[in-house]
């Protein structure tokens, strides 16, 4: 896609519900300006992760949020901004008991937030939590020293060790979009699940007929894959509950919360809209390390691939889904 002829986007259209939300239309020819929208779709396929989130770690550490969440907050009206990131992990606490021995494991645990909330509030659970990235699992291992019942350690969620044992709990936030099978993984799953135990997980996915959607709408889901190293795009949705199915889990909920991201979502293109408008900040864009700096896009874009394109937000506008799914292994 290509910005106007003048090389202008046009004047923005602010939506009244949602205060200083562009259009997609304004928001697709500021990243064409900045960054050549071609440019970004043509990373689709490769494998960045690693280098994404080396250099987006300034900025999880330090601007996203006080918590060090890699993850959007969810909003139900009644929480606060600390209830609302952590709103994720109170979903894995409802899955546990007051029994002594239980284990919980995060999957992709970034830098600890999740599994450090959740340790410190139960203390009678043990926490694991794996990153692929060994200065993710450091920096998570600092804060959690004074935890007697957590550790972090570096491992793939494709690949767990045996030693790893079994876990009442399996927990993965924004994490397994970047599985490149889900079948397998699921199996995994299953396998490091004890009987009658739970696999939570928090992900976006791609709606049925994905590229039925309005072009502009199917561009900028690819732009917020490709911004937040999902290059491969998310997974079509359903497909992990096929997966645990497959590797005999009970699918147990499968909820669309799409409708709790908007206030983060509204609250990130707020603040995506002044990297793109702001001189001091487009200035910044052009000497930032390319894969941080591409997060102002993901956070321009994310909006409208939940929520589409009109003057008030419509989730069944947008080509993607924020889901909750929960799977359960049968008791013995």
């Amino acid at each position: 896609m290509k910005a106007a002829a003048n090389n202008e986007p046009p004047v923005p259209r602010i939506i009244s519900e949602a205060p200083l939300i562009f259009s997609l239309n304004h928001s697709l020819a500021l990243i064409d300006r900045s960054f050549g929208i071609d440019r970004i779709i043509a990373d689709s396929g490769d494998e960045f992760v690693d280098s994404y989130y080396r250099q987006s770690l300034p900025g999880y550490s330090r601007l996203y949020n006080p918590w060090q969440c890699m993850h959007l907050p969810l909003h139900d009206g009644t929480l606060s901004e600390s209830e609302a990131f952590f709103a994720q992990a109170s979903e894995v606490a409802r899955h546990l008991h007051d029994r002594p021995g239980q284990r919980v494991l995060e999957l992709g645990c970034g830098l600890g937030a999740n599994s450090l909330h959740l340790a410190g509030r139960l203390p009678h659970v043990s926490f694991v939590g794996t990153d692929l990235m060994d200065q993710h699992v450091q920096r998570a291992s600092a804060k959690g020293r004074a935890l007697p019942n957590l550790s972090f350690r570096q491992a793939s969620f494709e690949d767990l060790p045996e030693e790893l044992g079994q876990f009442d709990a399996i927990f993965g936030i924004e994490t397994l979009c970047y599985a490149n099978d889900p079948g397998p993984v699921a199996r995994l799953i299953a396998r490091h699940l004890r009987p009658g135990g739970h696999v939570i997980l928090f992900d976006a996915h791609r709606k049925p007929g994905f590229e039925g959607f309005p072009t502009d709408l199917v561009t900028a889901t690819k732009l917020y894959e490709i911004t937040t190293a999902v290059a491969r795009g998310f997974h079509d949705e359903g497909r992990w509950q096929q997966a645990f199915a497959a590797a005999g889990l009970e699918v147990t909920a499968a909820e669309d919360v799409t409708e709790q991201t908007l206030a983060g979502l509204t609250q990130l293109h707020s603040r995506a809209t002044k990297a793109f408008t702001q001189r001091k900040w487009r200035l910044a864009l052009k000497v930032m390390p390319r894969y941080f700096a591409r997060n102002a896009v993901a956070g321009l874009v994310g909006y409208h691939v939940c929520f589409g394109d009109r003057t008030a937000p419509d989730i069944r506008l947008g080509p993607i889904t924020y889901q909750k799914i929960v799977a359960r292994k049968p008791a013995a």
